[in-house]
């Protein structure tokens, strides 16, 4: 990490607004998942392990006075596996401890600004315009489908892409104007010697009532745009959610695909179902779920996905399905 310097930066400051925040009993709290799951997986091979991942975060805030607060979060991210598999908890770059963020900031009546490791604008958003929030790795239409070969920091270091997250990056959120819209931005502040441009990306939201819409685009440091529109409804009890993401590659490639996805609660069951079409693939995604709601920490669910002959150059039809164990604290 020696050429990270603006982040080291930003986790010394974390580390001391943390430090501050305990002293002064500011408010701070500890969260995280764990998941875990039994599957059979796209390549026919059965495995236990996560099917989401599982994380342990810290989120610290101390009052400076005139409105204005100190921030900070530290974010582990990792996987859980059988332990004869031998893989690496952390499936990112393992020299991040907190590589699902690490940062430092300041809120006002201006917004919250961020500096440090972080997810950029727009894959900060996405998550909440599918029925599985991107994060089921059988089931998400997202995950297998939005902004596929755009990773937002592809030379994060000598060894790893970083898929969603930007390292050294500056962080924008505005606070509601208009009657309901807000900005979220962000951009690279260290451009790589094998990056074309320093990563930019913002993200122009509207929420009024039961609707939800979306606007964002994303320029990554490998010079890919990407462009993503996304709404959702909710009716009563069922969530109804679809995006269009328009990727275009460095070079003129493209790749499109349409995301329909619903959620339906009844009591302690929810239900799960969505679409993803490729449009430069000419192949379909189809997906079901369900979530049980065993008590007000733990989840268990059964999680099915099918991948059509030709998605992403499938020669087969594949599927996958998988029952799991969620716990949050």
């Amino acid at each position: 990490m020696k050429n990270f310097t603006p982040f080291n930066a930003a986790l010394g400051m974390a580390l001391a607004l943390t430090g501050v925040a305990h002293a002064a009993e500011d408010s701070y709290k500890f969260s995280g998942t764990l998941d875990l799951g039994y599957y059979r997986d796209y390549d026919d091979k059965t495995k236990t392990g996560s099917i989401s991942r599982s994380n342990v975060a810290f989120d610290g805030l101390k009052d400076l006075g005139n409105g204005m607060a100190g921030t900070v979060k530290l974010n582990t991210r990792f996987f859980l596996h059988n332990p004869n598999t031998k893989e690496n908890l952390v499936s990112e770059d393992t020299k991040y401890l907190f590589a699902g963020e690490a940062t430092a900031g300041l809120k006002g009546d201006f917004g919250h600004v961020r500096v440090g490791r972080a997810l950029t604008a727009l894959w900060q958003n996405d998550w909440a315009y599918d029925a599985w929030y991107n994060y089921d790795q059988i089931a998400s239409p997202a995950w297998w489908l939005w902004h596929g070969n755009s990773a937002a920091d592809p030379n994060a270091s000598s060894k790893n892409a970083s898929f969603a997250r930007l390292n050294n990056g500056l962080f924008y959120a505005s606070p509601k104007f208009g009657g309901g819209f807000s900005v979220d931005a962000s951009v690279g502040l260290q451009k790589q010697t094998a990056d074309k441009n320093n990563s930019q990306s913002v993200a122009l939201k509207y929420e009024q009532g039961a609707f939800n819409g979306m606007l964002a685009n994303e320029k990554t440091p490998a010079g890919n745009t990407v462009t993503f529109v996304a709404a959702k409804y909710k009716l009563g009890a069922v969530t109804l959610m679809g995006a269009y993401d328009d990727e275009k590659l460095y070079g003129g490639a493209k790749n499109r695909s349409t995301t329909l996805s619903a959620q339906l609660v009844d009591g302690k069951l929810t239900y799960l179902a969505g679409f993803g079409r490729q449009t430069d693939y000419h192949a379909n995604f189809y997906s079901l779920g369900a979530t049980y709601a065993y008590k007000p920490n733990t989840n268990v669910y059964v999680s099915y996905g099918n991948q059509a002959k030709g998605f992403w150059g499938n020669t087969a039809s594949k599927d996958a399905i998988g029952v799991g164990v969620n716990y949050s604290f």
